[in-house]
């Protein structure tokens, strides 16, 4: 199992070294300059060549705030400016059926609530994880059937920079869908050691149709910061793939004493909210945590890419 708890062993002043003296950097803001930078950006994400592709204010910053509250008004998240999230008040002892950790240990400040399937959670059963995600679709469906849809948003712009290729929602030969995307709220500091996701290389989903990608990507769209004394909680990429060599400094939490002697470059990619981006989940990826008072809010999803197949798969 791959731990991801690192947290006590991660240098924040070794990471920011490494960071300086990357030339590796993420393209954007707009598609144009997108574009201008690299015709096919989404093969450059698949091969590592770019970090990161960004849309800075794909989903206007007012309208983020205002999907905030209709979360809360529709209590599917609690209303952080009110009172803080009290010790205890999510569901304790939920286990990521991956790792083998509680997503919200008891008597810990790290909560998370998901709006959405994961595959991630949920693969274990097939049938479970497909019918978990048409209720997604339903739910998805009503909450933006008379508002703007982020999610709509996050595949459109994925459109844009995957030239050549049809962006679908994945599904299984039987046509039942995925989950779309999946909304995460994280309370108290929640955070991602460093780590890596893929339905190929590390959970072994042979029994669902995204296994056949070669590349899996994200899409992120800033929802909401948590933000303590003026700093936010963003996410950093090291210019690593996961591998056998690196897997076992991964495992014992010593991932940034790899990256400082192998001189592996790395960028953290600063995030406004409406901010949209992607990048290649096969890199070593963190968020560290910020126990800011509002809780970090994204909109994710998983994206499966091969040079050879005619479809872009989507799913959360």
């Amino acid at each position: 199992m791959h731990d991801l708890r690192p947290f006590r062993l991660w240098n924040p002043y070794l990471v920011a070294e490494m960071m300086n003296k990357s030339n590796w950097k993420p393209i954007g803001s707009e598609l144009s300059a997108i574009l201008d930078a690299e015709p096919n950006p989404i093969a450059a994400l698949a091969a590592g060549t770019i970090p990161a592709v960004v849309f800075r204010q794909a989903f206007p910053a007012n309208e983020c705030s205002e999907l905030v509250q209709f979360l809360v008004d529709e209590e599917l998240i609690f209303d952080s400016t009110k009172s803080l999230v009290a010790a205890g008040a999510l569901d304790a002892g939920v286990t990521d059926k991956w790792t083998g950790l509680e997503i919200n240990p008891v008597g810990t400040p790290r909560r998370r609530i998901d709006i959405g399937t994961s595959l991630g959670n949920l693969g274990g059963d097939q049938e479970h994880f497909l019918n978990d995600s048409a209720e997604t679709h339903q739910l998805f469906g009503r909450l933006f059937e008379n508002r703007p849809n982020p999610v709509r948003l996050i595949y459109d712009r994925l459109q844009e920079i995957a030239p050549g290729k049809k962006v679908v929602t994945a599904y299984e030969p039987d046509g039942r869908q995925y989950g779309p995307a999946i909304f995460r709220v994280h309370y108290g500091g929640y955070a991602y050691g460093p780590h890596f996701d893929s339905v190929h290389n590390r959970e072994q989903r042979t029994d669902y149709s995204v296994y056949k990608y070669k590349s899996q990507l994200a899409g992120v769209l800033c929802v909401q910061n948590s933000t303590l004394n003026g700093v936010a909680a963003q996410g950093i990429i090291h210019r690593q793939f996961w591998n056998e060599e690196v897997d076992p400094w991964m495992k014992s939490g010593r991932f940034a004493q790899y990256a400082a002697e192998h001189d592996v470059e790395s960028v953290q990619v600063d995030l406004e909210p409406g901010d949209l981006y992607f990048f290649n989940t096969g890199l070593i990826h963190e968020v560290p945590g910020v126990p800011g008072e509002l809780p970090r809010i994204v909109l994710a999803t998983f994206i499966g890419y091969s040079d050879d197949e005619d479809e872009v798969m989507v799913w959360s």
